[in-house]
């Protein structure tokens, strides 16, 4: 049996128009949201194409409305069993942007256990949106304490989606991962993010990952829709 995977950072809402494009073309078990909006009517929104909230957590306030993560599930094929979230250390660019703005909430991952129907298997997943502020060492602080928790709370089968904001240094990216045995089901992308800095220069970055443990990788594919500034990613596991 199979069990897939869609992250997407949607790009401070402005994917979700094209949701049913998405779902067209996919229809995954697990959705990882990003940057998406999260109050009460948005989040209803995603559920009329078919999927319930599992959790959602706030992360920081632009133009006046609060964005944070938020993870689905297809109630047809997965079970929802529990969900949490915990903070993640805050870069000093964050630290000054509160005292500038106020109000934003420190950066979390939402931590939800579901189980896949009719095999009973549990599988936990990690839904995360690293700083894209500062440097790698903030986010490699990040990733740490993510991949602590997963060690320490012994998950046997795992997956942990998100926009890492992680575009250099992948050597130590990668020993990070192995170092907690965990492996890379997005290897076979270059680019899930295309940019412009400063409105002129093209970017083309790869930001999101997927990593797993304890399943077998079947596929991994970069969806062609461009509604935001980053690619949706499908992954699908035995």
């Amino acid at each position: 049996m199979a069990v897939s995977l869609l992250t997407y950072n949607v790009c401070f809402n402005s994917a979700l128009n094209n949701f049913e494009k998405v779902f067209s073309l996919t229809r995954p078990d697990i959705l990882s949201l990003q940057e998406i909006e999260t109050n009460e009517k948005n989040l209803k929104d995603v559920e009329k194409h078919g999927y319930k909230l599992a959790d959602y957590s706030n992360s920081f306030i632009k133009f006046d409305k609060i964005y944070g993560l938020a993870t689905f599930y297809n109630p047809k094929t997965i079970e929802f069993l529990e969900s949490s979230s915990f903070n993640l250390p805050r870069s000093y660019h964050e630290f000054f942007l509160v005292i500038l703005r106020g109000g934003n909430n420190p950066r979390t991952v939402l931590k939800t256990k579901f189980s896949v129907k009719g095999i009973k298997k549990i599988i936990t997943s990690y839904n995360l949106h690293l700083s894209y502020l500062g440097t790698n060492g903030i986010r490699t602080k990040q990733m740490k304490a993510t991949l602590d928790d997963m060690h320490l709370s012994r998950d046997e089968n795992v997956l942990i989606a998100g926009d890492f904001n992680y575009p250099y240094q992948r050597k130590q990216f990668e020993e990070l991962i192995e170092k907690y045995k965990l492996k890379e089901a997005t290897n076979n992308l270059n680019c899930t993010f295309e940019g412009k800095f400063l409105k002129i220069f093209p970017l083309k970055w790869k930001l999101d990952y997927i990593l797993y443990k304890n399943l077998e990788l079947i596929e991994t594919k970069k969806i062609p829709l461009k509604a935001s500034d980053h690619f949706p990613i499908l992954s699908r596991f035995k």
